[in-house]
């Protein structure tokens, strides 16, 4: 059952988003925040529903169990955005993460370790979570592909 996000969960990932990937709060406006099943958090630019009750409603972009967990939804639509705590991959790093395995990054002193956006050439590619050493792969089994150049 949907129904409108809580202001403390909200404002819980409003400051998420700000400290951990720099978006600026005013991206947010005009938009609806709620929650659905399974701790899913979802965006939409309207809550009204006709005649129905359905399941979910717009994107889900994280999921709120300890702590938030950004979709790789959303970080490919509001990786513009995104200011910090990005790690711009090369090609082979690239081609292997689409694959859906992790990586060994260097220690890099402005990356706070966490949840990470992965860019290629100004392509938002998804999720990663990064413990100092390894970088976790975060996408999605549905989303592997196997790239063979770019």
């Amino acid at each position: 059952m949907l129904k409108q996000l809580e202001e403390v969960k909200k404002n819980l990932l409003l400051e998420y988003c700000l400290e951990r990937f720099g978006i600026n709060p005013e991206i947010w406006e005009g938009y609806i925040w709620y929650s659905g099943s399974k701790n899913k958090i979802y965006l939409a630019n309207t809550l009204e529903l006709e005649r129905i009750i359905p399941e979910s409603k717009g994107i889900c972009i994280f999921r709120l169990d300890k702590s938030p967990k950004p979709t790789t939804n959303f970080l490919q639509l509001f990786g513009r955005y995104i200011t910090r705590n990005y790690v711009e991959l090369d090609n082979e790093n690239t081609k292997k993460y689409c694959r859906g395995e992790d990586l060994i990054l260097e220690n890099n002193k402005s990356i706070i370790p966490g949840f990470l956006l992965m860019t290629n050439k100004n392509r938002f590619l998804g999720c990663g979570h990064w413990n100092g050493k390894i970088l976790k792969n975060q996408l999605p089994k549905s989303k592997f592909c196997k790239i063979n150049f770019l």
